[in-house]
């Protein structure tokens, strides 16, 4: 079961997981509202100082630990496994020329071969030899917004009855990440610290006359996680893994940094900051954009009427006026000597400091600012040329008002406490416009052009009710998918239009230009006369009017359209003779006979 739950926490160790107020699709790297709420609760984490560094370097291997009923139990592999990842309870600085060495989970194997432990009982095995050494590589770049680590491991860790578990960790002053530590009670001999002239030895004694450790009563925050969870026998997981907060520190900072990790990956507006920070203290909050121009976004004044007191240092700031950013803006923090920011210190990104030339320079420093945002997405206007022919433009907006709330929800190890969950109402407009114009018809070999204009508005009335932590996020996705469904549908629709005006077009035009032809034709119709009726002699060329019926004017949509045709001229006469005259008889063509 408690395995069970490590792979969970494992898979939820991704940034922005498990926050609750904040905007998930919009965001990224601000600190999880879970670690924020935890840390201003405990600014100061029970396990700070308990850190395994020393000022030289150190090994040692996992021995005892308390069960259930709060006895001693022999810590070791029971049976042959895998391990696939490591959970541990680390702080993360930053790498320098002389801080650049990480520590190593190590495999200690048992000198001699041990059958499957759960079948019989052996005597206790006092003497290992080091295997397995992997490296623990974690920088600021792999922090996490919840303050959880879980180590995968290059390669899957093949291990079997009797192995114990191990950690190399460096010098402090050289160490990046550094391992932390719970206290047991004294009766537990929980880790064995190897003597400083046996740290390189392969082969050591953990127990016995003449052993090679010294027993510490301290349980190291380190679980692996096998694939056959009977295999391991620690049963009571390490709290601080579970709750990174308490091993690390909350400081005030009088600085200005920019966190190119902590961005906006999405336009909206910002509707809520949830900030750490005392009543005496005013921050600015700045937002740099991709131009390298920065918008102030708040000064943080927690005596404001924006301003609700979540607990005695975490405050939800409601915005007033619409602050907008857009995908790619980072988080800039701006505070001196008088009006500090609170940050985490270690386990956070990167930070940066603005100079000339809007240059970044960065410092030697990966402290994490406690904040977070809450962002409502917005709709980007869109302007689209689907064909040759037809030109049309989409518009698409959405406007939206937002009404927050807090409320107490905690899971079962927080029952005395409460956590912050949104409520918020979005009620959305969608408005598409479509403009379609200008559907030449080149391909009709006349020489007029028909237009057709056609405008078609179309409106979406959406009013939802949701909230973030029970799938705002897909509400809102859906609300936006209704305003494109319907954009689509009536661009479809004028699509549909323009084809059936254009086809009505050319079957006209064709019908004008196929004229009937008799296959008799008496005299009388050489004697028509047809005449030229022009009124300005801008005219000339165009018949306005004719005698002959089958040249009449016919109009669409109440315009005449007119079309050019050579003068009609008598047909000769001598024609005619020719035509009256003429014998036909029986052909054969190829032996075929033709018929009368």
């Amino acid at each position: 079961m408690s395995s069970c739950l490590l792979l969970l926490l494992c898979c939820f160790i991704s940034n922005g997981i498990l926050l609750e107020v904040n905007g998930k699709s919009c965001t990224e790297g601000f600190m999880d509202y879970s670690l924020l709420q935890n840390k201003a609760r405990t600014p100061s984490g029970a396990l700070r100082d308990n850190r395994l560094t020393e000022g030289t370097a150190t090994r040692w291997i996992i021995i005892e630990d308390q069960d259930e009923n709060f006895m001693k139990k022999d810590i070791m592999f029971t049976c042959a496994t895998v391990i696939t990842e490591i959970l541990i309870g680390v702080d993360i600085r930053t790498v320098n020329n002389n801080r650049n060495l990480y520590p190593k989970i190590e495999v200690w194997a048992p000198k001699i071969t041990l059958p499957d432990r759960r079948k019989m009982p052996l005597p206790p095995i006092n003497e290992y030899t080091r295997v397995i050494s992997v490296e623990i590589r974690l920088t600021p770049d792999n922090f996490t917004t919840n303050g959880q680590y879980c180590f995968t491991l290059p390669t899957p860790l093949n291990v079997s009855s009797g192995y114990r578990i191990g950690v190399y960790q460096p010098p402090d002053d050289r160490s990046v990440v550094r391992f932390h530590y719970m206290n047991l009670p004294t009766n537990i001999d929980g880790t064995g610290k190897i003597q400083s002239d046996k740290i390189n030895d392969t082969n050591i004694k953990i127990s016995g006359m003449g052993r090679d450790v010294d027993y510490e009563s301290s349980r190291i925050l380190i679980h692996p996680i096998v694939q056959n969870t009977s295999c391991y026998t620690q049963l009571l997981l390490p709290e601080s893994i579970i709750l990174p907060y308490s091993i690390t520190n909350a400081i005030f900072i009088s600085d200005t940094r920019i966190f190119p990790d902590i961005r906006f990956t999405c336009d909206g507006i910002i509707t809520n900051w949830i900030v750490y920070t005392s009543s005496q203290y005013m921050p600015v909050i700045k937002i740099r954009h991709s131009n390298n121009l920065t918008t102030t976004a708040a000064t943080l004044n927690t005596t404001a009427s924006n301003a609700v007191r979540i607990t005695s240092l975490l405050y939800n700031f409601t915005m007033s006026n619409e602050i907008a950013v857009q995908a790619g803006d980072i988080l800039m923090i701006e505070s001196n000597s008088t009006n500090y920011m609170y940050y985490q210190q270690y386990n956070g990104p990167h930070n940066y400091r603005l100079v000339d030339n809007n240059e970044l320079i960065a410092l030697d420093d990966n402290d994490y600012p406690l904040i977070s945002v809450a962002v409502e997405p917005i709709s980007v206007t869109t302007t689209g040329t689907p064909s040759n022919y037809i030109t049309t433009s989409t518009t698409s907006s959405i406007t939206t008002s937002d009404t927050t709330s807090l409320s107490s929800v905690m899971g079962p190890s927080f029952s005395s406490t409460s956590m912050t969950r949104y409520s918020t109402t979005t009620t959305v407009t969608a408005v598409s416009t479509v403009t379609t114009a200008a559907v030449p018809t080149d391909s009709i070999t006349t020489n007029s052009i028909t237009t057709a204009s056609i405008s078609i508005t179309s409106s979406l009335s959406t009013t939802m009710t949701s909230t973030p932590g029970q799938g705002n996020a897909g509400n809102r996705a859906s609300i936006i998918l209704i305003a494109m469904i319907s954009a689509v549908i009536v661009l479809l629709v004028v699509t549909i239009l323009v084809i059936l005006i254009v086809s009505v077009v050319l079957f006209r035009k064709k019908r004008k230009l196929s004229i009937p032809v008799s296959s008799t034709r008496n005299d009388s119709n050489s004697n028509h006369v047809y005449t030229d009726v022009s009124s300005t002699g801008n005219d000339k060329g165009r018949l306005g009017a004719v005698n002959n019926p089958n040249y009449q004017l016919h109009g669409i949509h109440n315009e005449s359209i007119y079309i050019l045709y050579a003068e009609a001229k008598p047909a000769l006469n001598e024609h005619d003779d020719m035509i009256a005259n003429a014998s036909y008889e029986p052909a054969t063509v190829r032996g075929i006979e033709s018929k009368t």
